[in-house]
């Protein structure tokens, strides 16, 4: 059979104009695709040496090429780029702790369904999505009077949950009547798209439970915006795994809170949840969908050894993402003293930093770790790269820090952006832990390493 290209296998409505490319350009963007459809699953794979370099210099000329177009100057386009890239190097270096950037680049480079992902919280190349994400860092370096907009949003679209886990963050609304109509949830996903959102996570509750709803919206999502779903893997099954990738759905974050099936399921409140996850991460990888992990790690579980076997676990899963969330006291966890130590904080940012970086760790998936970013370069939601909306349609500047008073139905979302990032991060004095003073916010573009 002759190569396939992405376009191929690619969803109609993630496809992007590409420059034409060399025949040896075109052979080396397709390592990998034949092997994909000739068994019609779309295991990720790791994108290593010539490669992986090719890879990024064909983004890097995307990354050009937008920045011409957004501009339509080429002195402007030169300004643009050399904007971008002292900001990166202004992210990367100047840190309270003085860590080296090496510690938020991440060596890998996975390949899924015609796309190129190095980082959870970056669009795959090519797709309509990075380029939507590429655009928003070029205004804010160069903005024109344009508004920068957010890289990802995170939605939650019901009540609805037949677990209780120990950390719930809605666990005061939990299985309570929706607040939030089908059109309702309609109109809120075309106002956050209206805005440039590059990628968009559906949550809960548990986002399955209100399956219908969430396929129609990620259909709608999917034509300009990478979609995760958040879930427990419960209900996950092969039909259903296989909707959500035939209505444009990117991957799905699988909570996963212990290594151990009986730690995991008492954290979760519910017999068999560990299994649970397992399947649905196999239906997910038979679909086509990556997989992600979401990991609450509380201070009984941080040590160096539970991480180690949790990366192991998540491996054997086929996740190519880890995403580490501290506990907050909110929600479930409200009035209790959850916060880590700084001494727990330390192993977690070690795990980051090896997983991330040393080459015997390149079969282990690429670790997320948001908190320890925050403390670094100080936070990247309350409408700055991200923010939160819960079942009542309210913005809040992240899961964990709401803000009272900002419902998105009710006022036009580029106000309602303004005045979440006017009043910024309700909880920005958690995250300074020297005295240096940091305005710059991680941009998903710093994972990007050769």
């Amino acid at each position: 059979m002759p190569p396939l290209r992405p376009a191929d296998i690619l969803p109609r409505h993630q496809q992007v104009a590409m420059p034409s490319q060399p025949a040896a350009s075109k052979a080396l963007l397709t390592i990998g695709v034949t092997a994909i459809a000739s068994d019609g699953v779309a295991s990720p794979q790791d994108v290593r040496g010539l490669r992986k370099a090719f890879v990024i210099a064909q983004m890097l000329a995307r990354i050009a090429w937008l920045a011409f177009r957004t501009s339509r100057s080429p002195l402007r386009t030169v300004i643009a780029l050399r904007r971008l890239l002292a900001a990166l190097q202004t992210e990367q270096w100047a840190t309270p702790t003085h860590r080296r950037a090496r510690l938020w680049t991440s060596q890998k480079f996975v390949f899924s369904s015609g796309r190129y992902f190095w980082d959870f919280y970056a669009p795959g190349w090519p797709s309509v999505a990075f380029d939507r994400c590429i655009e928003r860092e070029l205004v804010r370096v160069d903005p024109l009077g344009r508004p920068p907009g957010l890289n990802t949003i995170f939605i939650a679209i019901t009540r609805r949950c037949a677990l209780k886990c120990e950390h719930c963050f809605e666990w005061d609304v939990l299985n309570r009547p929706e607040s939030l109509s089908a059109t309702e949830l309609q109109e809120i996903m075309r106002r956050v798209q209206s805005c440039g959102t590059a990628q968009i996570v559906f949550s809960g509750g548990e986002p399955l439970q209100r399956f219908a709803d969430l396929l129609t919206l990620a259909a709608s999502a999917s034509t300009e915006s990478d979609v995760w779903v958040q879930t427990s893997g419960l209900g996950l099954s092969a039909d259903k795994a296989r909707r959500l990738r035939e209505a444009g759905v990117t991957g799905v974050s699988l909570s996963l809170d212990h290594w151990d099936a009986e730690g995991h399921d008492r954290f979760r409140g519910l017999p068999g949840t560990f299994k649970s996850v397992k399947r649905a991460a196999r239906h997910a990888r038979d679909a086509g969908l990556l997989v992600a992990l979401s990991l609450c790690p509380t201070r009984s579980f941080v040590t160096a050894e539970n991480l180690q076997r949790y990366a192991e676990i998540a491996r054997s899963l086929g996740a190519s993402f880890i995403q580490m969330l501290e506990p907050k006291a909110i929600g479930h966890y409200a009035g209790q003293d959850v916060a880590l130590a700084p001494a727990q904080q330390r192993v977690l940012e070690e795990f980051c930093e090896r997983l991330n970086t040393d080459p015997a760790a390149r079969d282990l998936p690429t670790v997320e770790y948001m908190d320890w970013s925050a403390r670094e370069l100080g936070c990247c939601g309350a409408g700055d790269r991200y923010a939160y909306i819960d079942t009542d349609g309210g913005l809040h500047a992240c899961p964990f820090c709401r803000t009272p008073g900002l419902r998105v139905l009710d006022q036009d979302i580029n106000a309602a952006l303004s005045t979440l990032q006017a009043n910024g991060c309700p909880a920005a004095g958690a995250y300074t832990r020297e005295a240096s003073v940091i305005t710059t916010v991680e941009s998903p573009l710093l994972r990007m390493s050769p």
